[in-house]
């Protein structure tokens, strides 16, 4: 329901300007802060990265080599998806016009909340699969 009311928001805001570049910021503004979101998310997923990695490497018989390397390639799956992202995010977007610049926002917008998800699915699932190896 929050999403929902700030999808909302969001849009009311956006098409409530009437100045096209002020449009254009807010809308860039809100892809960034989803983006810094990501990016705070993204320490822990590396630090469970180098566990895993560790893991996978120093570890003798009382790990499950194969369960760790599942859990491990979630992790880089995620990681290399927000590092894709942000290889290819232009925020300049210069040369296009207002509604193309609109429209490019709104898609990376869509495409940096699935990594954010995805991201928080590889953190949630490898810091279980860490306690309970941890505890072993």
């Amino acid at each position: 329901m929050k999403k929902f009311s700030l999808a909302i928001l969001t849009t009311l805001v956006l098409f409530g300007c009437g100045d096209s570049k002020q449009q254009e910021k807010l809308l860039l503004d809100s892809v960034i802060a989803v983006h810094d979101k990501v990016m705070a998310s993204d320490e822990q997923l590396m630090k469970n990265k180098m566990i895993l990695d560790s893991l996978i490497k120093n570890a003798g018989a009382a790990v499950n080599q194969d369960s760790a390397k599942v859990y491990l390639k979630i992790v880089d799956d995620a990681d290399n998806a927000m590092s894709d992202w942000m290889h290819k995010f232009d925020a300049e977007n210069k040369g296009k016009s207002h509604q193309e610049i609109i429209d490019y926002l709104t898609d990376q917008k869509k495409k940096i909340a699935v990594i954010d998800s995805q991201i928080n699915n590889a953190v949630t699932v490898s810091n279980k699969y860490l306690n309970t190896t941890s505890k072993k």
